[in-house]
């Protein structure tokens, strides 16, 4: 894993001051080597963590053999050695044993097509230096960030915002549309960032720049919602068997490294079955990592060791205390380089920390919820119809009730809470609902964080809209694909993986996550709906899959998200802490 940068001006030299600076500002993503390549008109950068192939000829940027093309690359291909032999075939000589030169080969002779064949998680820039045209992509679920400024016959890009804006030619005025997205969600939605000029390439997308800066060229080169229009007419058991046996590929490939691996494990389904069926192809002890806090009704650390006996790995835990809590939830916002508010953002990021003292990568069980339908807003989707019969007045008591209840304070995730956020939700149409369960801020509440001058922007920019064109794209789609199509594109994106990729680099970590493999995802999609969410049992085709591999005690534990006690940390003693973490985190970077 590692960190890229690059900087054009079709129109004049470009020195390398500023890219040198950019690399240096993430450095934490990669240092064990840099290197810096200029061409006149474009510079590029590169920060590197080493996995695979750990010697000198790996290093990046990687021109090819006749110096006509220049590649920066972050992430891994986990089916390069397939990519490899192919273009062997096609007579390709390779100088090293790295992806990256896979990569680079494959856009020489596949062009644009060449990304429909990679498995895996990565974002590159491809430089032509005949042709003076620069390509770039993302992985289909953006597991790995690019972020560019364009202003005509200008682009530089990073894998990082704050190394961007370390270019002094780029202005960085606040984005109040992003804001606005950051208060009603916790995190800022793509392509948007902090700032007004400065976007992200979005997820499973291309972007070519050529004549002098003047054309540009983005588009889609995968579409999730496909993946849901092809059901698959397998029995039960057959689907169960094709999720273990893709499930147990996805992590095969994910094994291989030239460096030490390890295992996030937090004695849920979705870490147990990676570390479980890791241990089965590991050589020698595999080493796994979990988080705790000293607040009990927060704390996995139990269950974690508990899964680790079974499992039989040698683990390791650390305990989140309560007079320390300041610092790490600095240590933490520190990492994230604009604003981003969902509270495991925290134990995140010191499991990172501690995993990076033993390994220098660690699988985890990201993506499994996303695909197999395993969070408790689905299960409020369900049970959205039955509102109908409540009349208007008895919704809005029932949404303030929780504020009254002593017992909904200082708890995670408590009753409370999700009873406000569901009624709260049934005073709107179904989908609207949907988003409103995971909602921060309403809009009225953000007019006054933003002022009064920003009314009108509050409610033209609600980051409902995307939603919205989101659900534009899928009305053929049975309820719940549709909804886990949106919450791909939407949370899983934009929250999920910016905090596991934040967390984990800020401590020279690579995090691979099996659940989002290309084959497993596009299967798990294609299962019919009532397969993933049996009644109110969810991920219910993932359990029956994992019948033999997990014991029951793991299988039947309850969902437990991975949310720190922020509230008590931060002095905070109402019902709502994500609210109250929304905008500490707020006034750390706005004032």
């Amino acid at each position: 894993m590692c960190g890229i940068a690059g900087k054009i001006n079709w129109n004049s030299p470009v020195g390398q001051e500023a890219v040198v600076e950019m690399c240096e500002k993430m450095r934490h993503r990669g240092p064990d080597d840099h290197g810096i390549v200029s061409l006149g008109n474009i510079t590029l950068g590169h920060r590197r963590l080493s996995i695979i192939d750990l010697s000198e000829s790996a290093r990046q940027p990687m021109a090819s053999s006749d110096r006509r093309y220049f590649i920066v690359y972050n992430g891994e291909v986990y089916n390069f050695k397939e990519l490899k032999k192919e273009l062997e075939e096609l007579g390709v000589g390779f100088r090293t044993l790295s992806d990256t030169e896979v990569v680079l080969y494959s856009y020489i002779h596949w062009g644009i097509k060449c990304l429909d064949k990679f498995n895996g998680m990565f974002a590159f820039a491809v430089w032509d230096n005949h042709r003076k045209e620069l390509f770039m992509a993302r992985d289909r679920f953006g597991k790995k960030p690019l972020y560019y400024y364009q202003d005509g016959d200008r682009l530089t890009f990073a894998s990082e915002l704050s190394a961007l804006i370390c270019d002094g030619d780029i202005p960085h005025e606040t984005s109040y549309e992003a804001l606005n997205s950051y208060l009603a969600l916790g995190y800022i939605l793509s392509p948007l960032t902090m700032y007004k000029d400065i976007f992200k390439l979005e997820a499973a997308t291309y972007m070519i720049v050529s004549d002098s800066g003047r054309t540009v060229k983005k588009d889609r080169y995968w579409n999730y919602a496909d993946q849901f229009r092809i059901k698959t007419d397998l029995s039960e058991d057959d689907i169960a068997e094709n999720v273990l046996g893709l499930l147990e590929n996805a992590i095969k490939r994910r094994m291989v490294s030239d460096v030490p691996i390890g295992a996030f494990l937090s004695g849920g389904i979705d870490s147990s079955s990676v570390s479980s069926i890791m241990k089965g192809y590991h050589e020698g002890q595999l080493h796994t990592f979990s988080m705790g806090f000293d607040q009990p009704s927060y704390s996995e650390i139990k269950d974690a060791g508990g899964a680790a006996n079974w499992i039989g790995t040698i683990h390791h835990e650390k305990i989140c205390k309560a007079g320390e809590s300041l610092d790490q939830i600095n240590n933490a916002i520190d990492a994230y380089d604009e604003l981003f508010s969902d509270t495991s953002l925290i134990p995140t990021f010191e499991l990172s920390k501690l995993t990076s003292s033993y390994v220098k990568v660690a699988l985890s069980g990201d993506g499994a919820d996303e695909i197999f339908a395993g969070y408790p807003t689905y299960i409020a989707d369900r049970c959205y119809g039955y509102t109908k019969i409540f009349p208007v007045f008895l919704k809005k008591l029932l949404l303030r009730m929780p504020e009254l209840l002593p017992g909904s304070k200082n708890k995670k995730m408590s009753f409370g809470y999700k009873q406000k956020q569901f009624f709260y939700g049934s005073l709107h149409p179904a989908e609207q609902a949907h988003y409103l369960w995971r909602i921060i801020f309403n809009p009225e509440e953000r007019v006054q964080m933003l002022g009064e001058n920003h009314r009108g922007l509050v409610y033209d920019t609600d980051p409902y809209l995307t939603f919205k064109k989101y659900y534009g794209q899928t009305q053929d789609l049975h309820w719940l694909d549709k909804y886990l199509y949106v919450d791909a594109m939407t949370w899983l994106t934009d929250d999920i993986l910016v905090k596991v990729d934040r967390a984990s680099m800020k401590n020279s970590l690579e995090v691979r996550s099996p659940y989002l493999d290309v084959d497993l995802a596009s299967f798990a999609a294609s299962i019919p709906a009532d397969l993933k969410l049996r009644g109110f049992n969810t991920k219910y085709i993932l359990k029956q899959a994992l019948r033999t591999t997990l014991p029951d005690f793991i299988l039947k534990k309850k969902k437990s998200g991975f949310n720190a006690p922020v509230g008590s940390w931060i002095g905070y003693d109402g019902i709502d802490e994500f609210k109250a973490f929304n905008q500490f985190v707020f006034n750390k970077f706005v004032h």
